[in-house]
């Protein structure tokens, strides 16, 4: 399992196929899914993780 400096998710496997669900993992009580809109509407996987990230390299947006 990786964190992404870019969003702060902490990947855990799941994929698109799943994306709404949500695992009892180290992410807690988001999905996927949800991350991703936290994503586009202010930059971190949730909102207090926004503290933590760093701007996308080109080459991983």
């Amino acid at each position: 399992m990786e964190l992404c400096p870019v969003c702060w998710w902490e990947d855990d496997g799941q994929d698109s196929d799943d994306d709404a669900d949500i695992r009892a993992t180290v992410n807690g009580e988001l999905s996927l899914r949800e991350a991703r809109e936290n994503y586009r509407q202010c930059g971190a996987a949730h909102p207090r993780f926004v503290r933590y990230v760093r701007k996308a390299l080109p080459e991983e947006e």
